[in-house]
């Protein structure tokens, strides 16, 4: 099952977008923009993802994805900005 769908589920996000690319034959890194990270810290956003994606896949979960990023949409927005 895509990352997406697994983050989506498991962590009842409102309105995720993801953006996400392959960075080797078998690995996604990328960025989650979702509501549901308002008012968290970062450890905290990534905490979440990766308790979620351990549950799912196990701890296979490490090799075959890397860094996932969560913002929230003005945190995302204010970013896009920047560049």
């Amino acid at each position: 099952m895509p990352i997406q769908e697994v983050l989506t589920r498991r962590l009842h996000l409102q309105n995720p977008r993801y953006e996400l690319e392959n960075i080797g034959p078998d690995k996604e890194s990328g960025s989650i923009i979702s509501e549901s990270f308002r008012g968290m810290r970062d450890s905290e956003r990534q905490k979440m993802i990766w308790n979620a994606l351990h549950e799912e896949y196990g701890a296979e979960s490490v090799h075959w994805v890397g860094t996932l990023l969560a913002f929230t949409p003005e945190e995302w927005d204010l970013d896009a900005d920047a560049a």
